[in-house]
Parts: structure tokens; sequence; C-alpha cells
């Protein structure tokens, strides 16, 4: 029975499997066109072509090789912020205003077509991940410098329903924390959306802690949080 194990990610076979993983693990609130392209985008093909370096896969054990899993991001968010700004959006061969192709391999359409069609909140949330895409936003913490200093590394991490919950997400987790920490980086924040209990309590297991610091300007009178996202913590 192949065995799975975490390897580095590989640009020349793993793109399309990392994107179909970002895809199958979405969160039902953005999984909805144009959001759940301009999403992937925001957070998963921009850290496999900026940093590909710092991303890890699960493969499945296979003779294909096939990744199940990642763990993406970066070691320093500024870095990645500059290169998103001067090389990810000049390069994307997609207008931001105009990105509803999925892998590339579906006409495009325009976002006026497909909003059409939505609700306001639905047009909301997508005129919100335009904006953060072309802002290069990649991270909750971009706007306070004292704390981006002391956790200069962020990430990303899905795992196919298939092989949740067989420890991998703790193992993919620790590869990545040991090399942003051999990076360089002294600490590492992520963003989640704010009602994903289980997902919290699985960070807090590995030492993640909530952001004590208030990141929308007492919008929302909770520390740590902006929206319907929180912001956890974690020193290396």
């Amino acid at each position: 029975m192949p065995q799975p194990f975490i390897r580095p990610y590989d640009p020349s076979r793993d793109l399309d499997a990392c994107i179909h993983i970002f895809y199958a693990t979405l969160d039902p609130a953005v999984d909805f066109e144009p959001a759940r392209t301009i999403g992937s985008f925001l957070w998963c093909r921009a850290y496999l072509l900026l940093s590909p370096e710092t991303c890890f896969v699960l493969d499945d054990g296979t003779i294909e090789g096939r990744a199940v899993g990642y763990i993406i991001g970066t070691a320093d968010t500024n870095v990645f912020a500059t290169k998103w700004k001067n090389s990810f959006l000049p390069n994307l061969g997609l207008d931001p205003e105009d990105i509803s192709r999925e892998n590339g391999k579906e006409p495009a359409s325009s976002s006026a077509e497909l909003t059409a069609k939505l609700s306001e909140e639905e047009k909301e949330t997508v005129r919100s991940l335009q904006k953060t895409l072309q802002d290069a936003e990649c991270s909750m913490i971009q706007p306070f410098p004292a704390l981006l200093s002391q956790f200069p590394a962020h990430l990303h991490i899905d795992v196919l329903p298939a092989y949740q919950n067989q420890g991998w997400g703790p193992k993919l987790m620790g590869t990545f924390l040991e090399e942003v920490k051999r990076l360089g980086a002294r600490g590492v924040h992520l963003g989640m959306v704010r009602g994903n209990h289980r997902a919290k309590k699985f960070y807090e297991r590995l030492g993640w802690r909530l952001c004590e610091e208030v990141l929308d300007r007492g919008k929302s009178g909770e520390v740590g949080r902006k929206d319907e996202a929180i912001c956890l913590l974690r020193a290396l």
C-alpha cells in the first residue's frame, strides 16, 4: 500500500494538483465564481510562483507522486509582497478585474458577466478580493511593522479530506516552520476564518495563539480580528 510522505513542491508537476487541493478545501463563503478563482491567485498560486522554496506537499506515495496536501508560504512577508507587486501582478496574463478562468482551461468571462447574477453580499466579497489582490494584501498584519518584524513569515495549509485526521497537518507544519526558521524568521503568523473553531483548536494544539493587537481600528471590538478573519501567531 502506498505510503504518503512530505517533499518539497515541484513546479514541474505539482501546480495543477495544488490548485485542485485549494478548490477542494475552499471555504463555502467564497466558493463561487469569480471569487473562487480570484481566491486561488490570492491564497495559492502566488506562493507557488513567488516562493516555491518555502512550499511543501504531501505526496500520496504512488508512482504518479500526486500531491494531496500542501503547506505554502513565505519566510518574509515584506519581500513577498514586493515580489507580488513587481512581478506577480504584471505577469498574471489576466486583468485582475477579469480573472475567471480555472487552471487556464476555461474561456475567460468578464467579472461583470459573472457578478451580474450574484447577491449584493457576494458582489461585495468579489470587490474586496479584487482590491486585496491588486493591493498585494497577502497578510493581515502588513500594516503593523513592529508586529510583522516579530512574526515575518506566514503560511497557508490545506489537505484533501481523504488524508485529513492522519497526523499530516502537524508534520507539514513542522516541515515549514523548520525551513522558515532556517531562513531567519523568528516568528510566523496566519489568517483563518473566524468561525472555523475546529481549525483554531488544531493550531492552538501546535502552539499558536490569537494576535493581541486590534487589527481593524476597533471596528469589531475584538483583538486579532479583521472582518470575518482572525490572525494567529507563533514564535520560533
